[in-house]
């Protein structure tokens, strides 16, 4: 039987993504990741219409990679999968662009059910404006129609990903570029088409991020953190964090110190 869909399922209990693959196989193109950075990685490689996204993965939490699916991909349908007691984080998801939820543990008649339904909108929608179309749906928006900013997303997003796996290196702009697949030209206008950040500002604010974390470490210099995250020296690191954060390093350091008595 022809699959008339793409499903990525992000879960990390290896039987339950198993019963969900063997479940909706038959009619839709399965692939199962268990952590946030791979399923991060999958959408950087391949189209998907439908995410099923577990709320608590072993690097990070569901709603948390929600923001970045949305910001990306905004047409990709994502179904939250959350355990007993979970309204509020479900509400939060809903709140946060996610489709549908399930609420474990849920029956695999009632997932299709959903799945199905879901599907149905989505050709429908395509139908209606282009009636030769047989589908699948990969790379259409929520009603149905084709959205020509999915290949330059995932080209991006591929970029983002690699600046957050070598903060600590160079990073030119040319060679991050290379990574999306475009000249620099073309790199920077989308890039901040996408992300709403010029490049340099992405980096920026990603380095301070991991920054602020890493200064939560009492027992490594400032100096060492920031040569670490790819800053010339220590006036420059400082500049730059005091820019996004509103203080100095040290400042911030003594700042956690206070507020964790």
């Amino acid at each position: 039987m022809e699959t008339v869909g793409r499903i990525l399922v992000v879960e990390d209990d290896r039987t339950l993504a198993e019963a969900v693959a063997a479940s909706l196989g038959a009619r839709y193109a399965i692939r199962c990741v268990g952590t946030g950075a791979d399923a991060i990685a999958a959408i950087c490689d391949a189209e998907f219409d439908l995410i099923l996204l577990d709320h608590r993965l072993p690097d990070l939490l569901g709603v948390e990679l929600l923001p970045l699916i949305k910001r990306f991909f905004p047409a990709t349908t994502v179904v939250l999968m959350t355990g007993q007691g979970s309204e509020e984080v479900a509400i939060d998801a809903l709140r946060g662009g996610a489709r549908d939820y399930l609420r474990k543990p849920f029956s695999l008649p009632d997932l299709r059910t959903r799945i199905d339904a879901l599907f149905a909108v989505r050709r429908k929608g395509m139908e209606r404006r282009h009636p030769e179309y047989p589908g699948p749906t990969a790379g259409l928006d929520a009603e149905g129609v084709p959205n020509p900013d999915t290949g330059r997303a995932r080209s991006i997003l591929r970029a983002v990903r690699h600046v957050e796996q070598h903060l600590g290196a160079a990073l030119p702009l040319d060679a991050v570029a290379q990574v999306a697949g475009m000249s620099r030209f073309h790199f920077c206008r989308q890039f901040k088409k996408t992300t709403g950040l010029s490049f340099r500002t992405f980096l920026a604010r990603q380095r301070i991020a991991r920054a602020t974390e890493l200064l939560r470490d009492g027992t490594r210099s400032i100096g060492h953190i920031g040569q670490e995250l790819g800053f010339r020296d220590l006036t420059h690191f400082g500049r730059v964090f005091q820019k996004v954060v509103g203080m100095l390093p040290s400042e911030y350091r003594r700042h956690l110190s206070t507020t964790s008595r």
